[in-house]
């Protein structure tokens, strides 16, 4: 007992954490437009996939495997990129990556094949996975105050709600008005100068606080992830584009297994005091054991809705991609704004914010699906909006708040495998749920139209949401998650 008071009065006595400088918060701008130009490009591409076809004389198999291809390789290799960061410095891999980005960017938007520009959006998926994961760790290493952490993460959560939309209208805006005559190409070149002022900032503001221990990377871990990812996410994102075949649910199947494999090789490596690629002691941290299953409900959930969304007012609804984007933009809005006043609502009125974002997320896609039913008549854009920014409100608040409590705790010698262990999450989730509630979705509109099967997936993913809650109330209880973090 006399030890505990001791422990408090020296916890009181220990100076406070210095105050994040100007400098520090202008270097986490700079990361965050290096992520934006991440999250971009996983979207800018959808609106010009009618003119890289027809100017390159592709098929659609083609033409699907341009978007899809950037996001295997960028799922496939966060965890790699993260740990990279850890072994030769974070700063360093992320200048790396930001020219590797560049380069390949440019490289896009040169092809004059389609096999061209499909290896180019490969490459390019590379670079992103190698950059994102550096913008997570590097703002965990450093601000030393909590309060400030968890805002700079706000505004990560921002950027992703941004840059989805950004993605579809920056895109649309370029075809519309042919930059140079350049066309669809231009979508591709707008990330030279954005990569130049990336590049120059970081060389001048970042600094990467975290110290580094000497380890090797876990070539096999490296190997059974990346195979195992590529052919889980592979599977789900070509089976909800073109449909399910035995090849690719046995894809999935081997996916499943290599990662199965690859978890017991983690064990075995850090069982041996070696280096593992993900390690297993990150699953101890209550955080990051309980925030990651959240973020599969989460993240499968939105992705879900985003991809069905975007259909139904395109397909059901006639809506041109630009204006479909434009319809996007309050709910982003919202999503951007509340996920930088997350800290002072949970500040203000405790916890219980948390899952009720996702309560309200919920409330949204009721009122979306009460939209889609019955107001059919009016414009898309007015019949959906009051659930939108109510789901777009409660999605920012839930975005900041998992990444926040999933990475607490995190030694800096890992910050970079769990960022890319989250940000992987975060994309496995999303292609699984595009698949599943698309496939649902596909399912119910041959019988009922398409307008009935964006109804009933709405009302689905709603369920989901009041899941994503529940799991929301568990990371928050202290107790229950350490518990829950304990049998992990």
């Amino acid at each position: 007992m006399e030890r505990s008071v001791g422990e408090a009065q020296s916890e009181k006595s220990a100076p406070a954490p210095p105050t994040a400088t100007a400098a520090q918060w202008g270097a986490v701008w700079i990361l965050l437009l290096g992520a934006f130009m991440g999250f971009l490009d996983i979207f800018i591409v959808n609106v010009a996939n009618p003119s890289i076809q027809v100017e390159l004389n592709a098929n659609f198999a083609d033409i699907q495997m341009v978007p899809a291809g950037y996001t295997l390789a960028y799922g496939a290799g966060l965890v790699t990129g993260g740990r990279l960061g850890d072994i030769f410095g974070r700063r360093r891999v992320f200048l790396i990556g930001i020219v590797a980005f560049a380069v390949t960017s440019v490289a896009c938007a040169v092809a004059v094949s389609p096999g061209f520009l499909i290896g180019a959006r490969i490459t390019q998926g590379l670079a992103a996975a190698v950059v994102l994961p550096q913008v997570l760790a590097l703002i965990q290493v450093t601000f030393q105050r909590d309060e400030e952490r968890t805002r700079a993460i706000g505004l990560y959560g921002a950027v992703i709600g941004v840059g989805v939309v950004a993605g579809q209208i920056v895109g649309g805006l370029l075809i519309a008005w042919d930059v140079a005559g350049l066309g669809w190409r231009s979508i591709f070149l707008v990330n030279v100068p954005l990569c130049l002022v990336t590049f120059v900032g970081a060389l001048a503001l970042v600094r990467d606080g975290g110290d580094r221990e000497r380890m090797k990377l876990d070539v096999l871990g490296v190997v059974l992830l990346g195979l195992g990812l590529l052919g889980l996410v592979h599977g789900l994102v070509i089976g909800a584009e073109q449909g399910w075949s035995t090849l690719l649910v046995g894809e999935v199947v081997g996916g499943a297994v290599l990662l199965v494999l690859f978890v017991l090789w983690e064990r075995r490596v850090a069982a041996t005091d070696a280096t593992p690629l993900l390690p297993p002691r990150l699953f101890k941290q209550r955080g990051f054991s309980v925030g990651l299953p959240t973020a599969l409900f989460f993240y499968g959930t939105n992705g879900a809705f985003i991809f069905l969304l975007a259909f139904y007012l395109q397909q059901a609804k006639g809506l041109s991609p630009l204006e479909s984007a434009l319809t996007f933009t309050p709910m982003a809005i919202l999503t951007s704004v509340f996920s930088v006043l997350c800290g002072n609502l949970v500040a203000r009125y405790g916890q219980w914010v948390v899952p009720g974002g996702a309560v309200v997320m919920a409330v949204g896609l009721l009122l979306v699906w009460g939209g889609a039913v019955m107001f059919d008549d009016l414009y898309p854009a007015v019949a959906l909006m009051p659930g939108l920014v109510l789901y777009g409100a409660g999605g920012g608040i839930v975005a900041v708040s998992l990444m926040s409590t999933a990475l607490s705790g995190v030694e800096p010698a890992d910050a970079g495998a769990a960022s890319g262990g989250i940000l992987t999450a975060i994309q496995v989730s999303e292609a699984a749920g595009v698949a599943g509630i698309g496939a649902l979705f596909a399912g119910v509109a041959v019988g009922g139209g398409q307008v009935y099967g964006f109804a009933v997936a709405s009302v689905v993913l709603t369920v989901l949401s009041l899941l994503t809650a529940a799991m929301l109330k568990l990371l928050s209880s202290p107790q229950k998650a350490a518990a829950a973090a304990d049998t992990a």
